[in-house]
C-alpha cells in the first residue's frame, strides 16, 4: 500500500508538504510546481487516501455539491468535466443537484446541509432558483461559490459580454444590419450577452433591437423568432442567447418557409456537439465551460480551507467563434 512517505520520496519533498497538498492546508508554503509534482507522484503511485480517517480528522467529507438549473442541458457537459477533474485533483467527490427539483417544499437542501453531507457548494444562475431554497442555502455556514457573476457570493465567471460582441461583430462583418437578439431571461449572464450585442450595433451606427427575452430551450427560440419577425424591420440575422434555443430558431424558420442561411443567418452563444450535426450546422460562440468548472472547484476548495477568494472573470481562453453553415454574407441589394 502506498503511503504519504512513498509520495514524498518520489516527489522529492517532505511528508509535511504531501500532507498539506492532501488536506488543502495553507500553513505549509509551496510553489504551484511543487504542488503539481506531488499530485503527479500520487497519480503515478496510484495513491488512494483513507477518506474515512481523513474526514474524521478534518471534520470534512471531501464532497462538494454542484447545483445547476436543468442538469440535462448539454451546455453543461464541458463544465461537468472540468468540475469532476478538478475535484479529483483535490481527492474529493461531487454530488449533483438539479435546481428544477429543489423547491421550497422539497427537503433536499435540508438533508444536504443538516446532515453534513458536503463541505461546499457550487451554484450557477442563482436567479433561476426558488427564493426559499437560496435563503436556506445562505443560512448555513457551508461556503458557496457561484459559477456566474454574483452579488451575494464569491464567484468565478465567463466573459458573456464578449460572447455577445463576437457573435454580433461576425454578422456585421457579413454585411447584416438588421440583427435581432433572441432568448434568455433576466440575469447577469443574459444581460451581458445582450449588452455585448448592443455595444457592437451602436458602434456600427445601428439601432439595437429590443432584447426578446423568451427564455430557454427550443420553444423559446421558435417563439423568439416569431417575435423578431414582427419587429418594424424584420431581421436578416439573429444572435441567439443560448444555443439550444438556436435549434428552435431553425425549426421555426423551416416551418415559416425561411431559408437558413440564405434568408436568415443564425449565430448561437455556447456550443455543443449537436450543433455540427444539424442542417445547416450552427455557427456558435464556444464558451470556456471546462475552464470555468476547474476554476470554480479550485476557488471553492480555497474557501473551504479558509482562504480569501477574489472574484473575477476567466479571460483565458476567451469565447471562440466556431464558424459553420448557418450564417452567410448578406447579398448586395
Amino acid at each position: 500500500m502506498t503511503t504519504q512517505r512513498d509520495i514524498a520520496r518520489t516527489a522529492g519533498v517532505s511528508v509535511a508538504v504531501v500532507s498539506a497538498v492532501l488536506n488543502g492546508t495553507t500553513h505549509t508554503r509551496m510553489s504551484e510546481a511543487t504542488r503539481a509534482r506531488v499530485l503527479q507522484a500520487m497519480e503515478n503511485l496510484d495513491y488512494q487516501p483513507n477518506q474515512a480517517a481523513r474526514s474524521l480528522r478534518l471534520n470534512r467529507t471531501g464532497m462538494i455539491a454542484l447545483i445547476l438549473h436543468k442538469l440535462d442541458n448539454p451546455v453543461y457537459a464541458d463544465l461537468l468535466r472540468g468540475v469532476y477533474g478538478a475535484a479529483s485533483e483535490h481527492g474529493g467527490t461531487v454530488l449533483l443537484g438539479d435546481a428544477e427539483m429543489m423547491r421550497s417544499s422539497s427537503q433536499f437542501v435540508t438533508r444536504l446541509l443538516s446532515q453534513g453531507t458536503v463541505d461546499g457548494i457550487l451554484i450557477r444562475d442563482d436567479q433561476l432558483y426558488d427564493d426559499d431554497v437560496m435563503a436556506e442555502l445562505r443560512s448555513h455556514p457551508k461556503p458557496i461559490l457561484s459559477l456566474d457573476h454574483d452579488q451575494h457570493h464569491p464567484w468565478v465567471g465567463i466573459d458573456d459580454r464578449r460572447a455577445g460582441e463576437i457573435a454580433t461583430r461576425f454578422l456585421l462583418n457579413l454585411r447584416h444590419r438588421r440583427i435581432a437578439f433572441i432568448g434568455g431571461a433576466p440575469g447577469h449572464a443574459f444581460q451581458q450577452r445582450y449588452l455585448g450585442y448592443q455595444q457592437e450595433m451602436q458602434q456600427a451606427g445601428l439601432e439595437p433591437a429590443p432584447h426578446l427575452a423568451t427564455g430557454f430551450g427550443e420553444q423559446a427560440g421558435a417563439h423568439g423568432l416569431r417575435q423578431a419577425l414582427q419587429l418594424p424591420a424584420a431581421p436578416t440575422a439573429v444572435v441567439v442567447n443560448n444555443i439550444m434555443s438556436a435549434v428552435g430558431v431553425l425549426a421555426a424558420a423551416r416551418d415559416l418557409g425561411i431559408a437558413v442561411p440564405d434568408q436568415l443567418s443564425v449565430v448561437g452563444i455556447h456550443d455543443v456537439g449537436l450543433m455540427e450535426h444539424l442542417r445547416p450546422a450552427v455557427t456558435a460562440v464556444r464558451m470556456p465551460m471546462y475552464e470555468l468548472g476547474q476554476a470554480g472547484v479550485h476557488a471553492l476548495y480555497d474557501l473551504m480551507a479558509g482562504n480569501p477568494h477574489t472574484s473575477g472573470t476567466i479571460t483565458t481562453p476567451e469565447p471562440e467563434l466556431i464558424i459553420r453553415d448557418s450564417a452567410t454574407a448578406l447579398a448586395d441589394t
